[in-house]
Parts: C-alpha cells; structure tokens; sequence
C-alpha cells in the first residue's frame, strides 16, 4: 500500500516536471486570467464595462512583450501571483472613485438612475466608503491598460521561457490546447454563476500546478489569497451573472418631485438592479400605486401599450427584453392574452421570480424564453399582435473581440424588418427607450418610419420620474398594406439619416467615424508596440512586414466571425465561448496540418485563403438564415 502511494506520488511530480504539460498548463492559466480579468475589470470599475475590448488589447500587448523579455535572466513570472493580486485590489479600489461619463465625445455612453431613486448605499464600493474624487475615463482606462499589460507580460516571457524545450510550431500547438481548456474552464464556473472567489482561487491553483518547489511563488500565492479574502466581503454584496455584476437594492424611499420632500415607507416597495456599476432597471410592486407616485408613473408608462385592447389584433403580445417581468406584468394585467417573453441573462430572469411582487414569470399565460432577441425573432414563426421592446440598452459589451455593445444588433434595420414580419395586419410595435440625446431620438423615429408605415408617434414619460420614450409604430391592415420602398432608395435613406444596420450597428454612435478618445488609445497602444521593440537587440529591430499583416489581417477577420456568428446563432455568452474555442481549435488544426508538409505550398494558401475572405464577404450572416432585405 505504501509502495503504491510512492509511485503515484512519483509518477505525479514527473507529469508536474514535465515541460509539455507545464506549457500546456501556461496556456491555460493565461486564457483563463485574460477572461477573468476582463470580467473583473468590467463588473467593478464603470466605465471599462463599455471597452472591455482595451483589456484584450492590453493582455495580446504584455503578451508579445513578455515574450521578448525572454532573452533577460530576470525571471519576471516568478512574479505574476503578485501582480495578479494587485489586479485583483486594482479593481474595486479604482471603481470607488466617480466615474466621469466622456459624454464630451460623439458617443453615448450611460445615462444614469431615472429621476425619484433615492438610493443610498456603500455595498458597491471597496472598504464601504466613496472618495469624492472625480476621474476622467482616459486615467482609469490607461491605468488598468498598463497594470494588465504588466501582468501578461510576466505570463509572455513565462511562455517564452517554456518554448524553448520545443520546436515552434510543437511548442505552439501545445500552448493553444491549453488556451482551448482554459477558455473552457471559464466557460464552465460562467454556467455555474459562480462568483469571483472560485474564478481566482481556480486561476491560483492553475499558476501553482507549474511552480512545484518554488518558495518564491508560495509566498506570493499567500499574497494572492489575501488579496482575494480583502475583495470576498464586497464581490459577496452581488449577485454573478454569465454577463453581469448584478447589485440589488431595497426601494423605500423616493423623492416626491412636486413637493420637493423624500416620502419614506416601511415596507419596499420595489428593488433597484444596477449592472457592472451602472443603473439597470427596477422591480416594482404596481400594487402600490396608489399610496406612490412614483410607481403609479412608471405603472402608467409599462401599461401604455395596451391602452385601447380593443382595437389590438386577436393574438398573443412578444416582449423582448422581458428583465425581471414588470413588463410582463402590466401585459397580463390589462390584457387576457397569451404572453411571450424574451430576456437574454437567465440570473435576471431568476432574480425575477424570487423577487417580483406579481410573480408574473409564474402565470400560465407566459411562456418564457431564455436567448437573445435578434436569435429569437429568426428562429419563430409566430405572429404578434403587439411587440414590445423593453429597455434593451445594455452596459456591456458584445464581446471583448469588437466594440460593439450586447444590444446593438436590436436597434438595427434589419431587426425592425424582422419585427414587422412578425407582426399581425393591424399590429403595433411599442419600443421603450432612455433617450438623452436628440440625435438618438430622431435616429429611432427615422428607422421606425422606413420600416412600418405610419409616423412615428413618440409618447414622453409624462411624469417627472424619468426622461423615457415609448416609440410607437405598427402595420396596416392587410388590405390596406403598402409595397416596402425600392431597395435602393431604403439603402439611400438609411445611409444620410445615419440609422444603424447589420453593418454599422453603432446606435450610440452620433456618426460614422472613430471617437476622438478611441483615436487617442490607440496612438497610446501603436507607441507603446514601438518601444516594446527596444528590448530586442539593436540587429533585430525590424519589423517583418509579412508578418505584421498576416496577424492584422487574423485578428480583423477574428472580430468580423465573432461579430457575425454573434448574429447568426445570437449575443449569449454560449455563443462567444463557443466561437473563441471554434478559433482556436482552427488554428490547433492548421498548426497540426502544416507539422504534416514537408513544404507548404504558399501559393495555394493564400489562393485559399482569398476564397475564403471573399465568401465571407459576399455571404452576409442574413442569407444564412434565409432572409432577405432590402
């Protein structure tokens, strides 16, 4: 027995010796730490929730950096549990400061709680307590740039360090099925909603599986546990969804706007949801309306689209962006019809059902789906005699891969042509918007009006609680119903009024072109790259062109499928994971294709890979889903 324990024990330090399963292993931890940080980062400070994609962009930068950091004696990686533990720290503490919305800019960013909230609470912040210290966003996103480029550069020369034990392309394949595990790793603690203290104590265990018998690195691993206890009190105040840091707080008080006073109640009278840091909706107990008068606005506004049932088609009503059922509330309670709800984030679902007052997710009239709207709306055949959008304006981003937000795909042409097609003749469509800016406002109304053929009627919360909108529009009656406009007087129109398509989908983006804070991170990111060349050899400084392009031209063709593939098969985080590891198995394949030729005829690859390009060009991600616009 003794003996057999003996020889696990050896057979178990030869695998953890073995320099195939520590890079296999490095692999892992680096995709798993790029994608936990990327969440950390965007649930605690506000502003990098909206670019997320500067958090990829730094790690691919430590990443190469550290790589040639190689040929230094200096063993930075030994150091990597230390500077994770400051990233760790970094998080919270830089989202304690106010974050100064660069509403300067021509892109919309957030707008803030509706008007009554009266919300006071420290559970958002590190150590319970707000420094009234206002930061510009370009300080806290260039901080969190260089402290995560930082940490990867230890993980690039780490890399770099176990690659020499292989041939390259061996020593490549490797490290990218690590990369494969890791991002599945993640994936699976995402479908638990687990919370972060199981994503950093897996990510130090992973660092700790390649440093057998380095003292160093177990005294830095305590470091990195007591960091990780410093955050438990406050990542413990939330609630972890696959998408969001969700923050719920009791309603109990709200400011009375005409008598200027703050109305007190013992009892809640509805729940706040802010996501990663930012205001998201309520849960509100419309039972209370009479003795409140901010619930009786806000049950006057959600109750708006079923105003005259009489004159509303004979058949069930969608709701996409359903959150946690106020919507779904007011539908069942003025009407008798059947219920269909849409919401993207399962946690707010669940959230729903435990905390709605109505229990409206219960009801046997409501069938309930869990998918994004843009997916959901090409795979039904269902006819509505109401659609109602909710507010669908999202605080994250699409994917770390583009600078496109999770909703944007909604508020397209394309979408309001799916829409229209699933309404009944006589139909309308309600679409609830936050609108802060006149560009925004006029941007809906114009969509709305090319797509379905009345004018836009826009109905202004008429209360002081709130600067919403109801956009509303609909079909005729069938026999009443006109052509749709030629297709090329609707691509004129949409081009000169700036609405969004399944091409440029920015609605937040007042018009085409690249933000002025956007063009500054970049010249900081493309001179950063240039002197990141000084740490080689003075003979070896030249950039290898052919080189230089063919990953530019991977990485715009990476983003351009995420993108695409995220309209296919819809925004989920299912479909994100499973892109990223499509890609990266892709690119384990061609590693192990090219280890099998002797020599690879360039020539036919890049014929192949043109073909390719030019496919993916030609064929947008709508003929692939049979439908057609103009």
């Amino acid at each position: 027995m003794h003996s057999d324990s003996r020889n696990i024990s050896i057979k178990l330090k030869k695998l953890l010796d073995n320099p195939a399963f520590k890079l296999f292993m490095c692999g892992a931890a680096v995709l798993f730490w790029e994608l936990v940080l990327i969440r950390w980062f965007s649930s605690t400070i506000r502003i990098v929730a909206y670019y997320s994609n500067f958090i990829l962009i730094s790690a691919f930068f430590g990443l190469g950096a550290g790589a040639l950091l190689n040929r230094y004696r200096f063993r930075l990686w030994r150091w990597v549990l230390a500077l994770i533990a400051l990233c760790i720290v970094a998080g919270p503490l830089l989202g304690n400061f106010w974050q100064v919305n660069p509403s300067d800019t021509a892109e919309f960013v957030w707008a803030g709680d509706p008007a009554g909230l009266q919300v006071y609470t420290h559970q958002q912040y590190l150590f319970r307590w707000a420094p009234q210290i206002k930061l510009p966003y370009w300080f806290v996103l260039g901080t969190v740039y260089i402290l995560n480029a930082f940490l990867f550069a230890a993980f690039g020369q780490w890399i770099g360090h176990l690659f020499s034990s292989f041939r390259p392309l061996k020593a490549y394949s490797i490290e990218i099925a690590g990369s494969i595990a890791g991002i599945l790793l993640f994936a699976l603690l995402s479908s638990m909603h687990t919370a972060p203290v199981a994503w950093f104590a897996l990510g130090i265990l992973l660092i700790l599986s390649i440093s057998l018998g380095d003292k160093i690195v177990y005294w830095l691993a305590l470091l990195a546990v007591l960091a990780v206890a410093l955050v438990l009190p406050y990542s413990n105040n939330f609630f972890w969804s696959p998408y969001y840091k969700i923050d719920v707080i009791p309603l109990k008080a709200y400011i009375d706007r005409n008598a200027g006073k703050i109305i007190k109640h013992d009892e809640a009278f509805g729940y706040r949801l802010s996501v990663n840091n930012d205001y998201h909706q309520m849960i509100l107990d419309f039972n209370r309306a009479e003795d409140n008068e901010l619930v009786a606005a806000w049950k006057d506004y959600y109750e708006f689209p079923y105003a005259d049932t009489e004159k509303m088609p004979d058949g069930p009503v969608l709701i996409v962006g359903s959150g946690s059922g106020n919507d779904v509330s007011a539908a069942l309670a003025k009407t008798d019809k059947e219920v269909h709800a849409v919401e993207i984030d399962s946690k707010i679902v669940w959230l729903g059902r435990q905390l709605h007052f109505q229990k409206p997710y219960d009801n046997l009239r409501v069938r309930l789906t869990v998918n994004d709207a843009r997916n959901f709306l090409s795979r039904t055949d269902e006819k509505y005699s109401a659609v109602v959008m909710g507010f669908l304006d999202s605080h994250t981003l699409l994917s770390s891969f583009s600078s496109v937000r999770l909703d944007n795909f909604v508020y397209t042409y394309e979408s309001m042509r799916e829409i229209r097609n699933h309404l009944m003749p006589g139909g309308k469509v309600y679409l609830m918007f936050a609108s802060n800016t006149n560009w925004m406002t006029e941007r809906l109304i114009s969509m709305m009006e090319i797509v379905f053929d009345y004018k836009t009627e826009v109905v202004a919360s008429s209360s002081q609680y709130g600067s919403t909108f109801i956009f509303v529009n609909g079909i005729k009656d069938r026999e009443e119903s006109v052509a749709a406009s030629e297709a090329g007087a609707i691509s004129g129109s949409l081009r000169s009024k700036g609405i969004p398509t399944d091409d440029w989908p920015y609605l937040y983006l007042e018009k085409a072109g690249i933000p002025l804070h956007y063009r500054g991170f970049m010249v900081m990111v493309v001179v950063m790259g240039l002197l990141s060349m000084l740490l080689l050899p003075k003979g070896e400084r030249d950039i290898r062109l052919p080189y230089f392009f063919m990953g530019a031209g991977f990485f715009l063709l990476e983003t351009s499928n995420v993108v695409a593939l995220s309209l296919l098969y819809g925004s989920t985080w299912v479909v994100n994971v499973t892109v990223f590891t499509g890609i990266l198995a892709l690119i384990l394949l061609g590693n192990l294709t090219a280890s099998g030729m002797v020599r690879p005829r360039y020539r036919s690859i890049f014929a192949l890979l043109f073909v390719s390009l030019m496919v993916s060009y030609i064929v947008r991600p709508a003929h692939l889903l049979g439908m057609e616009y103009g």
